[in-house]
């Protein structure tokens, strides 16, 4: 560990720093107002800039105009104050002569002439609150440049990340993630093994949509988090590399390169890593009061788990005119992951007497891979804002999972050697037309068709093998053949107002979902299903000022189960404890009301929201013991859910080098089963709270630093125990700030992270511990090069299939075979 302390030093030594209170620092400040009401300019860009015309500092003012900056150099300089519709001002300032320089107020006349673009370029601010969404500006934050993107996650509003890196969006894991606006395979069955291997310097920004509108699918209950991936361009050649390691071995290095040729651009992201994980512990108790033979089950276990994974994606765009855009884009991405195991499993009667016990050894190996990709068409008109966009988008999903289970017996359980194979894939295809046509200067519609046909085949071999005839011989009672084919048709109609105090978004969406599988597991079966929602949604928003607004908005959102809950292929790579699907699963359906209030200026900026869910038929997990001791779960429409919570976003900025931020929610959830058999019933408050801060203390030097707290989540019958996160990074930028390098840890106090899950029904209890290591320390540095200038276009619209409830991707490493 001494050794990344060491590099970090050498490198941040290797140039000179220049001493503390050497300088005399001046206050410059003004306050920036319209000639003729003189009321002030709301968040007008300002620009300092020496003599020479070298842009030193750029920041936005406040709500009422005002802005302030500090300067250790001893220089005249000037502040250029630009704003949409106004002359830009330019003001003369004298820094180093006196500790304060107040520039008084600065008038700004608006433009006589229309103008038809103006760009704008202004300080970026870490947080921006809309009526419908919360963006975090990647771009804005120092770490971006040598964390990953699950990490970034960590500090963006609304989402909380726990020690098994499970995200969570206002405390539900039901959302969708997309990138740019389109769902892709990846994200939806793998996100967070392949955020850990995207860096969090190709993302712009990260959107979290807590009230999608009609133009989204209708699935997601607790929202949308949109990744927006970099459009950093060039006029030229530019990139960034990017190399972190940690004391666990793991390792990730990064490239991105752009470039534009006269109309054609394109830019590249490649990225590969390896993580080594230590050896985890596990521990369980099922106690079955319906069996007086298999009363008690103890289990004991470790795991060792490592893989690796590469990371490619592209953006391309030809421009044919200033009314037409042709834009593409593809997300490659290919991990393996491999898991060593042993468990020791003990059973136990009513009286306490040894009844069974048996040891595993168990191999797992799961290779998984995603591509996707898409072409845009946008047309563009004369009329402002009008816009058509026809999109088509094709992802291919192949994954193969294999394990290898050597079970011992010992008293009572007989000895087997069997291992199993599952060779499974996922095709999409998904043609989309979009159009928005403003009606006049306040007020627009949107409207839309779009067509997703999916088909995943998945075939499952399984083997015993016999000590008599000495080979592999074919299990059919445990091997299948499932094909699953969905379509879903779907329409929407979108209206928005805006008017100088009132903001409306409503809308409604058809869409229509038609399933049909066939499943062979020595039987044929096959199972199909029909079903057609129309989806209304409203938002309303009051701007009380230009810095603050209150919203409340209601919608219906939609969980249809995936392949993963259907597929009633049973995996009992555990003898103790197996899982299945269930075929006839249908669709849940959510009502959500939601209402808030922001305020949002230079220095301070905070949102609160009271929000309620309810469903019924709600997808839940059912859990059940049989009498051989064995814990069984599956999936159901299990009666009502509803959940009641409160969050709270606030940051504070009191000057240039220090902003703070806190993110506390609290919920209150409860679960009813309506089913005519075993009446169940759980409630409970979730709590969690997280914080960040950054100081940039010294000129070069930044440390940055984050931590969050959870009581942990619920469902019907099971709980998860508390958890606690948190990190820091010191990072120092060289040469212009092109070389970064930076030097972090995570759970400095705490050296081992354990989860527990609680589960209980009419006739069980269980309790499931694990424990892995949780203080990592990383070293990485960056070096950006080139150029920048222009970026790659993209349409503005696009394909986004928000539709299909993801899988656990820690089900799946741990699950190969499934």
């Amino acid at each position: 560990m001494c050794r990344f302390f060491f590099v970090f030093l050498l490198l941040a030594g290797a140039f000179p720093l220049r001493t503390f209170g050497d300088s005399v620092s001046t206050l410059i400040s003004g306050k920036v107002v319209d000639s003729l009401s003189r009321k002030g300019v709301p968040f007008v860009t300002v620009t300092v800039q020496d003599s020479q015309s070298k842009v030193l500092k750029r920041l936005a003012a406040d709500a009422s105009g005002a802005f302030e900056f500090s300067l250790k150099e001893n220089l005249r300089g000037e502040v250029v104050i630009s704003a949409v519709g106004y002359k830009p001002v330019t003001v003369k300032f004298l820094a180093g002569a006196k500790a304060k320089e107040n520039l008084g107020s600065i008038t700004m006349s608006e433009l006589s002439t229309k103008i038809d673009q103006v760009v704008v370029q202004a300080q970026k601010q870490l947080v921006k609150i809309d009526v419908d969404k919360i963006s975090y500006n990647t771009d804005a934050d120092p770490e971006s440049q040598t964390l990953t993107a699950l990490d970034m996650m960590r500090k963006v509003p609304l989402l909380t990340v726990d020690g098994e890196d499970n995200i969570k969006l206002k405390g539900a894991s039901s959302y969708k993630i997309l990138v740019n606006g389109k769902e892709s395979a990846l994200m939806s069955a793998n996100a967070k093994d392949v955020l850990k291997a995207m860096p969090a310097s190709s993302i712009r920004s990260i959107e979290v949509i807590t009230n999608p509108s009609s133009k989204y699918s209708a699935e997601g209950i607790g929202g949308i988090i949109n990744i927006i991936t970099s459009k950093k361009g060039l006029s030229g050649f530019s990139g960034s590399l990017l190399f972190r390691l940690d004391n666990l071995d793991g390792y990730m290095r990064h490239l991105y390169a752009t470039a534009t040729l006269g109309k054609f651009a394109f830019s590249m992201n490649y990225g590969h890593g390896c993580w080594r994980f230590p050896a985890s512990q596990s521990h369980s108790t099922l106690s079955n009061f319906g069996s007086e033979d298999y009363r008690l089950t103890v289990g004991e276990g470790s795991a060792k788990r490592h893989g690796a994974a590469d990371y490619l994606s592209g953006e391309f765009s030809y421009e044919i005119d200033s009314l037409n855009l042709i834009s593409a884009s593809f997300i490659c991405y290919k991990s393996v992951w491999k898991i060593d195991s042993y468990s020791s499993t003990a059973a136990y009667s009513a009286t306490s007497g040894l009844t069974q016990r048996f040891t595993t050894d168990s191999y797992a190996k799961n290779d998984w891979a995603s591509i996707t990709g898409n072409v845009d068409y946008q047309r563009s008109y004369r009329k402002p804002d009008k816009l058509l966009t026809i999109s088509y988008k094709f992802d291919y999903t192949p994954q193969e999972a294999s394990y290898t289970n050597d079970i011992t017996g010992d008293i009572s359980y007989g000895s087997s050697l069997t291992r199993s194979k599952n060779t499974a894939g996922s095709y999409e295809n998904t043609f989309q037309l979009d159009f928005v046509n403003p009606i006049n200067k306040n007020s627009l519609y949107e409207a839309g068709v779009k067509y997703i046909l999916r088909t995943n085949p998945s075939d499952v071999s399984c083997y015993t093998y016999s000590t008599t005839a000495k080979e592999w011989e074919p299990n059919p009672s445990r091997s299948n053949d499932l094909s699953y084919t969905q379509s879903i048709a779907a329409g929407y109609l979108g209206y928005l107002l805006k008017l100088k105090t009132i903001s409306v978004k409503a809308g409604l969406r058809l869409e229509g979902a038609y399933t049909d599988a066939s499943f062979k597991q020595v039987a044929d079966t096959s199972f199909s299903n029909r079903q057609t929602d129309l989806i209304p949604y409203a938002s309303v928003a009051y701007h009380l000022s230009e810095a603050s607004s209150i919203r409340i908005s209601y919608t219906q959102r939609l969980q249809r189960p995936g392949i993963e809950y259907l597929n009633p292929y049973i995996d009992d790579k555990n003898p103790k404890y197996i899982s299945y699907g269930y075929p006839n699963l249908k669709a849940e359906k959510v009502n959500s009301v939601d209402c808030g209030y922001s305020y949002f200026t230079g220095k301070l900026k905070f949102d609160f929201s009271l929000y309620a869910r309810q469903s019924s038929s709600a997808i839940q997990t059912l859990i059940f013991t049989l009498p051989t001791g064995v814990q069984v779960q599956t999936y159901r429409n299990r009666g009502r859910s509803s959940t009641y919570g409160a969050s709270f976003y606030g940051s504070v900025t009191p000057s240039a080098k220090l902003s703070i931020s806190l993110v506390p929610s609290v919920e209150y959830n409860t679960y009813r089963s309506g089913s005519s058999g075993e009446k169940m019933e759980s409630s409970g408050w979730t709590k969690s709270i997280s914080g960040s801060f950054r100081w940039c203390f010294a000129k070069g030097f930044t440390l940055s630093g984050f931590g969050e707290y959870g009581n942990g989540s619920m469902e019907l019958q099971a709980r998860w125990s508390s958890y606690t996160y948190h990190g820091f990074t010191l990072s120092r930028d060289f040469l212009d700030r092109k070389f970064n390098a930076a030097i972090s840890v995570q759970n400095p106090f705490k050296r081992y992270y354990t989860s527990r899950r609680y589960a209980e029904g009419a006739t069980f209890s269980s309790v499931s511990e694990n424990r892995r290591e949780a203080r990592v320390l990383q070293l990485a540095i960056s070096y950006r090069f080139g150029k920048m200038g222009q970026a790659v276009k993209k349409a503005q619209r696009g394909i986004s299939n928000d539709d299909v409830k993801p899988s656990s991707s820690k089900d799946r490493n741990e699950g190969a075979g499934r």
